[in-house]
């Protein structure tokens, strides 16, 4: 707003001296008059007195009567000047009066003016108007603005104007933008209106400017949601692309390694294997970043079994970890609730990211993925590693996107780089922060806190009180988990790193007449499980119960290790309801051999077994290497498949076949009619012709949550991602069929 004039004050005229007449001073007079009056009362009042003496004295009346008069004009005179002086008071006080009266209105005056001079020199519009709403004042820039002088505006009305408020309170209204069109065109207000008794006075402030930056705003991000949305969707068919041969890589060198191969082809199977499996992990990683940079990441809480969920990460980075010698281990609490409410699948993802990047970095030791219940309820998670560590300095440069601690042309280590900044981003969407603190004895301890709500308490424990077991084992991050375990349902464990040091302990108990309650002895003590054991007894002086830990690649041992007394085995990376369970069974030393309660794989399962009722597949799929794969473990599980192309030939075959196919397994990705189309023909289709309902499974390469939930409504009843396993295609024809 421009600033307003200066307004120079003028001398102040000065205030009269005199009063005017018949005002404030008449009484003056009125006084001389009344003093007038008394002076010739008391004259006439001595002659009185003269005569009365002159009549008893002739010669002493006279002098009596000048006496007499001498004294009453004394009287007089002191009586004049007094009221000569209170005269002269009343003057100066209405005097003053005057003066100050006047100053009050030469300030008016200036006042007046001063507000004059600004409203006229003000760049804010300011009108005022009355109840009809005709204009009584505008000042000079309402009268520019419209094209009017302010005195041709006066008496007149403008309909483009906003409308009076309504009501009669004088109260001022809510600034309210609005448009006018002016001389200059339309321009954007903000709009005040006042109400002072029976009129309105109007202010009004030039916005176009802010208006046209936020609508540049606006349109720029408009803009830039629909280069992200263009983004998103541009990488998800790049990942769709990406995935759909990954799905044939993977799948079929899954099967291939389900065969009998010799040990050189099951080595580079497993390289396929194993460089699908890292290709798959980036796309993962840059769908996910772009989500993320959309904006489009959201959350789904559920009822989750942490415990479960840790344990399931530990298992699934198992063979990555025991490939290159190191171990990783769950350790959950035992305060830590059954059952919480959070997003499984991203808290699944984040500890994944952070395990997976501690298994990649350390190359002695091992990793632990943790969760405690902190002071407040709370749970923190953690991974702790004994890799190398991460510099202070380092440790928030590794959040950011496509950053890593070693960035040489010489690295021993790949990757985007996107793993710790998308979990950084997802922890904080959950109301939390991933921070990174130095490991004592070496390494790192990747953590965050996030407070759940539990919907189920903890599980009771099985109570291994005044119990005591030895743990034999290299040293590592799985043999202090399994300790904390025992301690935590009261039994008294021990670590030896070598069968000596076990049997040293042992020895020392049966000295004192104590005993062991039972061993666990890692299968890789150097001497050999069967020998540590012989060792141990020996030391004793009698038989104790033993547990032997073993990988799952060494199952084919167990028979011979039963034999070599082992009451137990336990598949590394234990599970802790598994060690309480074989703990107290050992206890007990009841003779059978007891396996592990958590060993999801049974010995001599064999994983290409057939179903146990045979089915007609419809198979549509237009890839032809997903095509073999799909085929491949259909047929190997029994079922009879018939293979299409396209959704048209899908819809075909359903209704050329007399009573259709009880299952149907639809890529959602096809030329002509895709998928969906196709789901939604085949249910009208089975409605219109009172047909059974077949179970539908959909496969596609596009992970995105609405592509899910559009197969679902679609009345699909299930949907897998590629790319498939083959263990998961046959979970998941295992569920339909036998739902059906």
């Amino acid at each position: 707003m421009p600033s307003p004039s200066v307004v120079r004050a003028e001398p102040r005229p000065e205030a009269p001296r005199e009063p005017a007449p018949g005002g404030k001073a008449a009484p003056a007079a009125s006084q001389r008059r009344v003093v007038a009056a008394l002076i010739a009362a008391a004259a006439g009042l001595v002659v009185l007195v003269a005569f009365a003496v002159a009549l008893v004295d002739p010669f002493a009346g006279p002098l009596v009567a000048l006496l007499a008069l001498a004294a009453v004009g004394a009287g007089m005179w002191g009586a004049l000047r007094a009221s000569e002086r209170a005269q002269r008071a009343e003057t100066a006080r209405l005097a003053g009066e005057i003066e100050r009266l006047s100053d009050t209105a030469w300030e008016l005056r200036e006042s007046e003016e001063r507000y004059r001079s600004l409203v006229d020199a003000a760049g804010d519009l300011i009108v005022r108007r009355d109840g009809e709403g005709r204009i009584t004042f505008a000042n000079p820039a309402f009268a520019t603005a419209f094209g009017r002088t302010p005195a041709s505006l006066t008496g007149a009305t403008l309909p483009i104007l906003p409308p009076l408020p309504r009501g009669t309170d004088d109260a001022a209204s809510t600034p309210r933008d609005v448009r006018l069109v002016t001389a200059n065109g339309w321009r954007w207000y903000s709009w005040v209106d006042v109400r002072m008794r029976d009129e309105v006075y109007s202010v009004a402030r030039d916005i176009t400017a802010r208006k046209d930056t936020e609508q540049a705003l606006t349109d720029a991000r408009a803009r830039a949601e629909a280069a992200s949305l263009a983004k998103s969707r541009v990488l998800a068919t790049v990942s769709h692309e990406f995935r759909t041969p990954l799905n044939g890589i993977l799948g079929l060198t899954a099967l291939l390694r389900e065969t009998d191969l010799t040990a050189d082809q099951e080595t580079y199977a497993r390289a396929v294997h194993s460089s699908g499996e890292a290709l798959l992990a980036l796309v993962d990683d840059m769908l996910d970043f772009s989500k993320i940079e959309a904006g489009r990441l959201d959350l789904k809480p559920e009822a989750t079994d942490i415990e479960a969920l840790v344990q399931e990460i530990v298992e699934l980075l198992a063979a990555r970890a025991h490939a290159k010698g190191i171990d990783i281990a769950a350790e959950v609490s035992a305060d830590v609730p059954a059952l919480v409410t959070v997003d499984a699948a991203r808290l699944r993802q984040v500890l994944l990211n952070l395990a997976g990047n501690g298994v990649k970095f350390t190359d002695k030791g091992g990793v632990t993925v943790a969760a405690k219940v902190a002071g407040d309820g709370a749970i923190t998670f953690s991974v702790a590693d004994s890799g190398p560590g991460i510099p202070p300095a380092e440790t928030e440069r590794l959040f950011d996107e496509f950053e890593q601690l070693d960035t040489a042309l010489t690295r021993r280590h790949g990757g985007a780089g996107l793993g710790l900044a998308i979990s950084r981003r997802i922890v904080r969407r959950m109301g939390s922060d991933v921070t990174v603190t130095p490991r004592r004895g070496g390494g790192s301890v990747f953590s965050f806190t996030l407070a759940l709500t539990p919907k189920a308490a903890a599980a009771p424990m099985p109570d291994l009180a005044s119990l005591s077991y030895i743990i034999v084992a290299p040293a590592g991050a799985e043999p202090p988990a399994l300790a904390a375990h025992l301690a935590e349902a009261g039994a008294d464990a021990r670590i030896a790193a070598s069968v000596n040091e076990a049997a040293a302990l042992v020895g020392a108990a049966a000295a004192a007449g104590e005993r062991h309650d039972g061993v666990f002895i890692d299968a890789r003590v150097p001497q050999g499980a069967a020998a540590a054991l012989a060792t141990i007894r020996e030391a004793a002086g009698a038989d104790i119960a033993a547990a032997v830990l073993i990988e799952p690649g060494r199952r084919g041992e167990i028979e011979t290790l039963r034999v070599a007394g082992y009451g137990a085995y336990l598949v590394r990376p234990v599970r802790r309801a598994s060690l309480l369970r074989v703990a107290e069974a050992l206890a007990r030393a009841a003779g059978e051999f007891h396996v592990d309660p958590g060993d999801a794989r049974p010995r001599g399962a064999n994983p290409m077994a057939r179903a146990g009722r045979s089915r007609e597949v419809l198979l549509a799929e237009d890839n032809e290497i997903n095509a073999l794969l799909s085929r491949a473990v259909l047929e190997g599980m029994g079922h009879t498949v018939t293979e299409v192309r396209d959704g048209m030939a899908a819809l075909a075959a359903v209704k050329g076949r007399a009573g259709g196919f009880p299952v149907i397994l639809l890529d959602l990705h096809m030329p002509g009619i895709d998928g969906l189309a196709a789901a939604r023909a085949i249910r009208e289709w089975e409605r219109e012709h009172d047909m059974p309902r077949a179970a539908i499974l959909a496969v596609t390469a596009d992970v995105l949550a609405e592509t899910r939930a559009t197969a679902l409504a679609a009345e699909i009843d299930a949907v897998l991602e590629k790319p498939l396993t083959p263990d998961a295609l046959r979970r998941a024809i295992a569920e339909l069929t036998d739902a059906a």
